[in-house]
């Protein structure tokens, strides 16, 4: 379990002696010599590593400090270099292990907005997947690309599923070739079609996965029974969402995976829909785990470099609507939600161990639990975004040891009725320190308080954590800032935050709106989170007519390149006015902001 610093090379040891932290002197030196190559996932030399980003990429996080044994584990995980890209200013190019390179960030201003169809857009909760080609200082405009799904019928006028390129272009100026446009127009820019498919026969309402190369796509068609597609795109291929390529069959370029129908095991085979469990991709054994509305998580083999097969499965809950589920590979244990409760299993080779469950919401609150559960491994916490309590009194914030058997709430508001509780984001110095130190917030969007029960209206909470356990406090540090949802302050939820610190300060993106009605505050809030917000700080920058609100947001890169640094989501809503380059009328949008200005 040696090896020698002939082996290691000096950009290794430079990349491993910035990010662990934990070890000093002697220590560290000694961690560097024994610390094993082949604890980085093994890729063939000429295969390409680019930096993909997507709903998974928040929802298992890694932060500094840990044990020699838990940065080992976490290194198995692509995702915890990706994390260290983000929270470290750090930049990795095109070779795995990667190397650092450090440089600036420079504010800039862009904005777009392309048509997705009047059938759906990317649905509530649900985020796009954004590839960086090289994710060190360069750019690819040809090659770094956004991936929505869409929840429209496919079909020779609808597409599913597209993908852009050519993404960095703006009203000022271009960095990129400017996209086709129609009608066409000189006074704005739009990013290129990269591909476009109606691919099989239902429309796609969860989160996009990517390979690690990005040459391929997993995602679910949400009919029933729910299937599981590899998409293999075609650079070309379709010209706009409304005009897609069509792919209603499996073949070389769509594996469809009935996977609550098709497995050996009978047990397995229970034909159902799938209303919130995006697929996680375990990328260093290539298997993905996805669950369904039959209270079923499966566990295929396959995924991108063989042939997705459904191996074997286990029921969490019978008939309920599972999350999506979180492998850790730290603890190696998978961590889903039935919507009330958090389950434990660890997979084995031909079947999942129960490893315990605790309760978190009341049984008879609605739909309080959709999104998956965030587990920080290299802390060992998890934690759970609820509409509602125990008593079906409060929206909390839980946060749960990976074991199951301890738990911490904090309440976040009035109950929120009919509306979701989606997830909460960390700060930067969440990531740096760790919560062990007693430093770093969680933010999050909770309910308006002195209002009676249900509320339906959104603020910002934050919430700190204790040394030397890292608990989070029971109170939050900061309640109740309405500022973002406008000064008109509807009715509405919020979209899942995004933290995302450039280099130079910490940023914390929000959107609102009423995802069922126009009549929202329709907003995108940008703030400023170097020090913890109180009730009565104002965001930054504020970006208006994100009609219905928005989906999750997907960050792209810390840039000295104009327009390279920016925010990707979807509407939730048709447009109820607007023209080009805002989000026409009657249509949803896939929209471009910049990180600073939301312009």
């Amino acid at each position: 379990m040696s090896v020698s610093f002939n082996i290691l090379t000096a950009t290794s040891k430079r990349f491993l002696a910035r990010h662990f932290r934990m070890f000093s002197g002697l220590a560290a030196v000694l961690l560097l010599i024994i610390l094993p190559f082949s604890l980085w996932p093994e890729e063939p030399a000429a295969r390409h590593i680019g930096l993909p980003v997507d709903w998974s990429t928040r929802h298992v996080i890694f932060t500094n400090g840990g044990s020699p044994e838990v940065v080992a584990a976490a290194t198995r995980d692509p995702r915890s270099w990706i994390h260290w890209v983000q929270h470290s200013v750090v930049y990795f190019p095109r070779r795995w292990p990667p190397q650092p390179v450090i440089g600036p960030h420079r504010r800039i201003s862009v904005d777009w907005a392309m048509p997705l169809g009047t059938g759906g857009g990317l649905a509530v909760g649900e985020t796009p997947a954004k590839y960086s080609f090289d994710s060190g200082t360069n750019y690819s405009c040809a090659n770094d690309f956004v991936v929505y799904t869409i929840a429209g019928t496919p079909g020779s006028s609808q597409a599913n599923v597209i993908a852009f390129n050519n993404l960095y272009t703006g009203t000022a100026s271009s960095s990129c070739p400017f996209g086709p446009q129609t009608p066409p127009t000189t006074d704005y820019t739009q990013p290129t079609v990269m591909w476009s498919y109606a691919a099989g026969t239902s429309p796609s309402y969860l989160s996009p996965t990517l390979s690690l190369d990005g040459k391929k796509i997993a995602f679910v068609e949400n009919g029933t029974p729910a299937l599981f597609d590899v998409l293999t795109p075609t650079a070309g291929q379709g010209t706009s969402a409304t005009a897609p390529y069509v792919l209603k069959t499996a073949g070389s370029s769509l594996v469809r995976l009935s996977y609550t129908t098709s497995a050996t095991s009978t047990s397995c085979n229970s034909s159902a829909g799938n209303s919130n469990a995006s697929p996680y991709i375990d990328y260093t054994n290539d298997v993905a785990y996805i669950g369904a509305d039959n209270g079923i998580l499966y566990h295929i083999t396959g995924v991108f470099n063989g042939t997705p097969t459904v191996d074997y499965c286990v029921t969490v809950k019978s008939n309920a609507k599972l999350t999506s589920p979180v492998y850790d590979s730290v603890s190696n244990q998978v961590f889903i939600s039935d919507g009330y409760s958090v389950y434990a299993y660890i997979p084995g080779a031909s079947s999942f161990t129960a490893n315990g469950s605790i309760a978190v919401a009341n049984t008879g609150a609605s739909d309080p639990i959709v999104l998956s559960p965030t587990v920080d491994s290299t802390n060992g916490f998890i934690y759970i975004f609820s509409g509602s309590d125990s008593t079906k009194k409060y929206s909390i914030i839980s946060q749960i040891n990976t074991a199951l058997t301890s738990q911490v709430t904090a309440e976040v508001g009035p109950i929120t009725g009919s509306n979701y509780m989606l997830d909460g984001d960390f700060d930067n110095a969440y990531y740096t320190s760790g919560p062990k130190t007693g430093a770093g917030t969680l933010y999050a969007c909770g309910t308006q308080t002195g209002t009676s029960s249900p509320n339906t209206k959104p603020s910002l909470y934050a919430l700190s954590f204790s040394s030397p356990n890292g608990v989070m406090n029971s109170t939050p540090a900061m309640s109740n800032n309405t500022k973002i949802n406008g000064s008109s302050n509807p009715v509405g939820v919020c979209s899942p935050l995004l933290d995302f610190y450039d280099g130079t300060n910490d940023r914390l993106f929000v959107g609102t709106g009423s995802y069922s009605s126009t009549n929202g505050a329709n907003l995108v809030t940008e703030w400023n989170v170097n020090t913890r917000l109180t009730s009565t700080s104002s965001p930054n920058a504020t970006a208006t007519n994100e009609w219905g609100g928005t989906s999750g947001f997907a960050i792209d890169n810390i840039s000295t390149t104009p327009q390279a640094a920016s925010i990707y989501f979807g509407t939730l809503q048709p447009a109820a006015s607007g023209t080009a380059p805002s989000c026409p009328k009657g249509q949803y949008c896939a929209i471009k902001l910049t990180q600073s200005a939301l312009q």
